[in-house]
């Protein structure tokens, strides 16, 4: 029998995911001598499931989350999404190496998105089935060495099918955030989850820069080699350094019941739907700025080069340094939704500058850039500290629900961000991106952070953490390591956690 995130069964004919790695100690070096060699494949998959000694895990000493392995997920997650952004600058030099026109070209970061997309539906949620540290690495190492192919093939076909294959399995950071909100202590997640999006966010912005900044100077190649020996790295980094987390559900769930339970989590549980809507607001404000920027930079009084057009993402390293200072001083302290209101309302302030003035002077789109980056990753690391306090076992379906609301959101922006500059130009879009965030706003007005409704103050006002939620976390973890996902509802957070 296979379980359902709320206990239920399904009959044993259904498929059901299987995790009998995760219950077996990691294998030590066999001795051949005496044996057949092993094929090339046997060797291969030899090499990702051993666990060197010290990565292994003792239930009676849990491996401690510390900084270090903080910033290896950082930078395991900024040099993975990395792979979907290098193509952005590129798009011109791939036309003219492949023959095809811009036009045709577009489709590469397209595929790319959607490629994200299905990653996000169909894999992320096995996080919660399969054993991390396997998972990631085999994922880390597939997408490796289909890698290879984007830098040796001359055919546009085959580059754009690799292009869609690569980027469904780049949803390791995706995995990596849950597993965060798993380790950390309640006290530290905001801060832990942070940095780690801090890496993500470093991620995107290096992708487009070096990308820019290598075709510059060498073959448009050269960054696909680059990424190529980056992946490797990471490959090697995670698997000599990420210790071994059992599977939060070691008796397998069916799989189309994992797939079911995303809806069914995300309607039963208010807090989730508040974040998800906000988040879509969020990513809609966001995207359709960055987008748009291009066309307001290029035009009359600025007439911007591409380059000056692309060091505007550099704005962005201000909050990812300042992010996680934020989270460990404001975040972990208070409520999330104290987090978020401040972070739209900073969003709002840089909205609502560079919209009015961002026609007559650069210093508008600038502080705008600036807030907006700081406000929405505020925003995002309180609400995922929140909503990965509803169901402990189950955070990367959580994460999942959370993501395609995200996602939506930056297909929204892109639209109606494009749609609205053609029809009235910088401030009609911008205008558009008030709107968003304003009904963000309404949307955090309308439920406290302790109401158990759908609607409502319940539990008071008060912005600072109950008394008692450290104590609750550090229940949670010890249930998250062992439990089943049939007791996750009975150990979810309040709320304002």
């Amino acid at each position: 029998m296979s379980s359902s995130p709320h206990g239920s069964s399904t009959p044993d004919s259904s498929p059901t995911v299987d995790t009998s790695l995760s219950n077996t100690a990691s294998p030590e070096p066999k001795d051949h001598s005496t044996s057949s060699s092993p094929t090339k494949s046997q060797t291969i998959f030899g090499l990702i499931t051993y666990t060197p000694k010290r990565c292994r895990y003792n239930p009676a000493n849990p491996p401690r989350f510390s900084i270090w392995l903080n910033l290896l997920f950082a930078f395991a997650g900024a040099f993975t999404v990395a792979n979907l952004y290098y193509n952005h600058p590129i798009l011109h030099l791939l036309a003219r190496e492949f023959g095809v026109s811009n036009e045709r070209a577009s489709l590469i970061p397209t595929l790319a998105q959607a490629g994200y997309a299905c990653g996000l539906v169909f894999l992320c949620p096995l996080g919660d089935v399969f054993p991390r540290r396997l998972y990631v690495l085999s994922l880390v190492f597939f997408t490796s060495t289909v890698w290879l192919g984007l830098c040796l093939t001359n055919s546009f076909a085959v580059f754009c099918s690799l292009t869609l294959i690569t980027s469904v399995t780049t949803v390791t950071p995706q995995l990596m955030l849950p597993l965060v909100g798993d380790l950390a202590p309640p006290h530290r997640r905001a801060s832990a989850l942070s940095i780690t999006s801090s890496g993500l966010l470093l991620g995107l912005l290096f992708a487009r820069l070096l990308s820019g900044v290598v075709t510059e100077y060498t073959s448009w190649r050269n960054i696909y080699w680059l990424a190529f020996g980056l992946q490797y790295l990471i490959f090697a980094l995670l698997w000599l350094f990420m210790p071994d987390y059992p599977s939060t559900n070691p008796d397998g769930i069916n799989y189309f019941r994992i797939l079911y339970s995303i809806f069914q989590i995300f309607i039963t549980h208010p807090l989730l739907v508040q974040a998800c809507l906000v988040g879509f607001c969020t990513s809609t404000t966001f995207t359709s700025f960055w987008t748009t920027l291009t066309f307001l930079l290029s035009a009359p009084p600025y007439e911007y080069s591409t380059l000056i057009i692309g060091l505007f993402a550099l704005i962005g390293i201000f909050s990812m340094f300042f992010g996680p200072l934020w989270s460990r001083y404001v975040t972990d302290r208070f409520i999330p939704l104290f987090s978020v209101i401040i972070g739209l309302l900073i969003c709002m302030a840089g909205t609502c500058i560079g919209t009015y003035t961002g026609t007559f002077t650069v210093a508008g789109p600038i502080i705008q850039a600036a807030f907006l980056d700081f406000g929405i990753q505020t925003a995002v690391i309180a609400n995922r500290s929140a909503i990965f306090g509803i169901l402990p076992l189950a955070r990367n379906r959580v994460n999942t629900a959370y993501m395609i609301s995200a996602f939506c959101g930056q297909l929204t922006g892109t639209a109606v961000g494009n749609y609205n500059f053609a029809r009235g130009g910088w401030i009609s879009s911008g205008s558009t991106s008030v709107g968003f965030l304003a009904a963000a706003l309404l949307l955090c007005a309308a439920r406290g952070p302790r109401e158990k409704r759908w609607v409502g103050w319940g539990g008071g006002w008060r912005i600072r953490k109950d008394g008692d939620v450290a104590k609750k976390g550090d229940e949670e973890k010890g249930k998250t390591g062992s439990g089943k996902e049939g007791s996750a509802e009975s150990s979810q957070h309040a709320d304002g956690d």
